[in-house]
């Protein structure tokens, strides 16, 4: 490939990156500032249950909706990896905070490398900046670990053009080629939703090498064929070989994600990636080349399984690569400026929470009730924000609030679903940030909590990014009282009774 003459990455960037990575787990993986993801019980419990058992089963989900068993088919990468590391250091809130950190430095890591090796060192330097951003909002999601290999995949393929012209790199390139796309093979069995963009990345790949006679069409059939044997080697037997069962999951997470049709806004960023890919030829063929991939992906992920992590990395890869790849070695100093304004654009509801925010109050004595409720063999049902920030993710005798009564997409909407026995552990986040204070919970609530946000932009980052709050993630218990339901504010010392309709 044609390599665009540009400034190198010297000791010194490798030293800002390093710091610039650093600063991030200070900054956006500090956990009292974490924002737990909605999905968090669904996917810490599990990982918790396979470190401590070797079965892969929610206890929350198995208590919530017996025979739900074949729903554990779902990729288990994630949760194999995840599990492995609370084996070793625990499952708790730090633990869970810094898998997501290093899931966070590693995928940073690959991409800045890629982008070294196609002399594009600034889009390298910038890369954890705007890629901590992208973690904030998505908690312990199976994505974090697919990216890894997704990426890897990635770097892996430029790296292997960057070294076949040295000579007797033949048997080598081929070698790293191969491993490119077991690592591009990897990353759907840690979350399908990447399965779109490792096709699409080692389809676009393949075909720009035979158009540009870069390969051998024998060579390139046996990287394939290597790569493919060993992926589904290791796929069946993460499955245990239950195929059926499994694809029946995938359609079913598929469908929830494009809505059983086409996700129009994923196939309008994928033309926004190729028009960039092809106005870049003229700078830098593998940005180029890059670009046209990571479009593909983003392509085939509106027909198939799109999420948030995943098309947020890409475009911030596109943006990295294009503007590094435009300004060269003339404009340095307007890269900068636009790298940093971008970055303040997509992190500032972040920072101002985290500047302005105050400790949350009432923490000892809302994990005393709930020791106390669950003692007394009640239900007790817990948001994420409980999970995370109040019990450690220590949750074996709690349910999941999220799920609600219709597995997997309702939760609860209004106070009657309250019952006799069983009680609530809500934060005022999700209720009137989260959920938006849609739900007649919220407005039946509205009257007696007060929610106070920080200042903060719209929400650039979806829902999770922005109504953050003032003081800081604050508890309510609910318990049904005959036809009233009695309601704890642990952050006023409160307890008021509100009429269930």
């Amino acid at each position: 490939m044609h390599e665009v003459d540009n400034t190198g990455f010297k000791q010194s960037h490798a030293v800002v990156w390093l710091i610039l990575a650093v600063l991030s787990a200070f900054v956006f993986f500090w956990p009292n500032h974490t924002i737990a993801h909605v999905d968090d019980l669904f996917f810490v419990p599990w990982a918790a249950e396979y470190a401590a058992t070797g079965n892969h089963i929610n206890p929350m989900l198995a208590v919530q909706f017996p025979g739900l068993e074949n729903y554990h088919l779902y990729t288990r990468f994630h949760l194999i990896l995840a599990g492995l590391f609370f084996d070793w250091f625990g499952t708790s809130r730090l633990s869970v905070v810094v898998y997501e950190f290093l899931c966070f430095f590693l995928t940073t890591l690959a991409f800045s490398a890629l982008c070294v090796v196609i002399r594009l060192p600034k889009a390298a330097l910038f890369a954890p900046l705007l890629f901590a951003a992208m973690y904030v909002v998505t908690g312990f999601r199976l994505e974090i670990t697919a990216c890894i290999f997704w990426v890897l995949g990635l770097f892996l393929l430029f790296w292997a053009a960057s070294r076949q012209d040295h000579e007797g790199a033949g048997i080598r390139v081929s070698s790293l080629r191969t491993a490119a796309k077991l690592a591009l093979a990897f990353a759907p069995l840690a979350s399908p939703a990447l399965f779109a963009w490792s096709l699409g990345a080692i389809v676009i790949h393949d075909v720009w090498r035979i158009a540009f006679r870069e390969v051998r069409i024998v060579s390139l059939i046996l990287e394939n064929a290597v790569a493919l044997l060993l992926g589904l080697l290791i796929f069946s037997i993460s499955i245990d070989f239950q195929y059926r069962e499994f694809v029946d999951q995938i359609i079913f997470h598929a469908a929830r994600s494009t809505g059983h049709g086409i996700n129009d806004e994923s196939l309008g960023r994928a033309a926004v990636f190729a028009i960039v890919g092809l106005v870049l030829a003229r700078w830098s063929r593998p940005a180029a080349l890059l670009c046209l991939m990571l479009s593909a992906g983003q392509g085939l992920a509106g027909f198939l399984h799109d999420k948030v992590l995943v098309r947020n990395l890409a475009a911030s890869m596109v943006f990295l690569v294009a503007l590094d790849a435009v300004t060269a070695s003339r404009f340095v100093r307007v890269a900068y400026v636009l790298y940093t304004l971008v970055f303040l654009v997509v992190s500032a509801n972040f920072l101002i929470f985290y500047a302005m925010s105050s400790n949350a109050t009432g923490l000892e004595n809302a994990v005393r009730d709930y020791q106390q409720d669950t003692s007394s063999q009640k239900r007790v049902f817990v948001d994420e924000t409980m999970a995370h920030h109040y019990l450690d993710h220590q949750t074996r005798d709690a349910i999941s609030w999220t799920w609600g009564r219709k597995f997997p997409l309702a939760r609860a909407e209004e106070l009657h679903e309250l019952r006799e026995g069983e009680v609530w552990y809500l934060s005022p986040y999700t209720l009137f940030a989260y959920l938006k204070g849609h739900t007649a919970i919220a407005k039946a609530l509205e009257a007696d909590v007060t929610y106070r946000r920080t200042p903060q932009l719209p929400c650039v980052m979806g829902r999770h990014s922005c109504r953050l709050p003032a003081d800081g993630w604050t508890m309510l218990r609910l318990e049904r009282d005959g036809d009233q339901v009695r309601v704890t504010d642990y952050a006023s010392e409160r307890v008021f009774l509100v009429p269930v309709n």
